[in-house]
């Protein structure tokens, strides 16, 4: 290999190892961290509550959101309904879809009761035809939690 052509290489590996790209905060954003409540299970869906507080701590942990010792600030969840729609089939041979819809209320307090923040939350799960709507409630859920986490990340309290 000649020499032009290896100092290219260099300088090229050189340039691409020498970017990086990274995001920098606005200053105004901080991590908060919570403390998780125990989600209140307004609806007759079985182990609701259950299944959300597992994908609220799963995904409240992953973004390093939950303070281990405790927080000035709970996260309070209550499902508050939930609706079933049939999805159509692509065909008669295939059997039907079925799209769960969730709604959740969320409330910040500190650590006096004091409500800082409220919101709902709703998204989608989707089950087949024989099977139950609990069987969509960890895809809902996830969803669900995943936008409660990123909407609290740009919510200055």
């Amino acid at each position: 290999m000649s020499r032009t052509r290896l100092l290219i290489l260099s300088l090229l590996c050189a340039s691409i190892l020498s970017c990086s790209y990274s995001f920098v905060l606005d200053g105004k954003r901080s991590m908060e961290k919570y403390a998780l409540a125990p989600s209140r299970n307004g609806t007759t869906l079985i182990d609701a509550g259950a299944i959300l507080d597992a994908s609220l701590e799963r995904t409240f942990t992953s973004m390093g959101m939950v303070d281990p010792k405790g927080s000035i600030h709970t996260l309070k969840s209550t499902i508050s309904s939930y609706t079933v729609q049939t999805v159509t089939s692509p065909s008669l041979s295939s059997s039907d879809r079925y799209r769960l819809i969730v709604s959740v209320n969320v409330r910040v307090t500190d650590e006096k009761g004091k409500e800082l923040w409220q919101m709902n939350f709703s998204d989608t799960g989707t089950f087949s035809q024989g099977g139950r709507a609990e069987d969509a409630l960890p895809e809902a859920f996830d969803r669900v939690s995943q936008q409660i986490a990123r909407t609290l990340v740009s919510v200055t309290l």
